[in-house]
């Protein structure tokens, strides 16, 4: 099974998607379209963005997975859960984002996936609030450039200035979980 992984960069934030997030969303959504074993079940899959401090209070980046296979060759596909946590371990706790985005974007049509404002204090892993209930295998669309279908995913959000954040950023994982039918 093949897959390309595209970063995009704006802003103050950037996110890309590691070969863990492809392989999994490819072995989950391309279940019986290759030789590979029928995968049902919950399935996660890893992401991550930067948090970079800027005079301005915004943050943004965008990411891209490519599939080869169809995901309509599974029955369904659905967002159980996405959740944040700050990979440094001196930081003490989410509070330096007030808010954050996740829109599945198809033909410019945006779709808020989750959200999450504003971030618990105390809390180094924060689960967003997921606003988009149904079959994500609709965020996928045939994308011939890359000779498969692809799912592009924006982040937005912004930063508390007040909060102090290091000057090379902190990098933030994202955990996304999906069950495939």
């Amino acid at each position: 099974m093949s897959m390309l992984i595209r970063i995009g960069r704006r802003a103050v934030a950037s996110l890309f998607l590691t070969a863990r997030t492809g392989a999994a969303l490819t072995a989950a959504l391309a279940l019986g379209a290759s030789a590979c074993a029928t995968v049902a079940g919950e399935h996660e899959v890893e992401a991550k963005f930067l948090v970079k401090p800027t005079s301005q209070s915004t943050f943004s980046g965008w990411s891209e997975v490519s599939i080869t296979q169809d995901p309509n060759s599974v029955d369904g596909a659905e967002l159980r859960f996405i959740r944040l946590e700050a990979r440094d371990n001196n930081v003490p706790d989410l509070t330096f984002i007030k808010s954050i985005t996740a829109e599945a974007v198809v033909d410019g049509v945006a779709t808020v996936v989750a959200k999450k404002a504003p971030m618990p204090a105390g809390e180094r892993i924060v689960p967003l609030d997921r606003a988009y209930h149904g079959d994500i295998r609709k965020f996928f669309y045939e994308d011939a450039e890359n000779d498969g279908y692809t799912v592009h995913v924006d982040w937005h959000g912004e930063v508390d200035l007040t909060r102090t954040i290091p000057p090379e950023g902190v990098w933030m994982r994202v955990i996304v979980a999906i069950r495939v039918e």
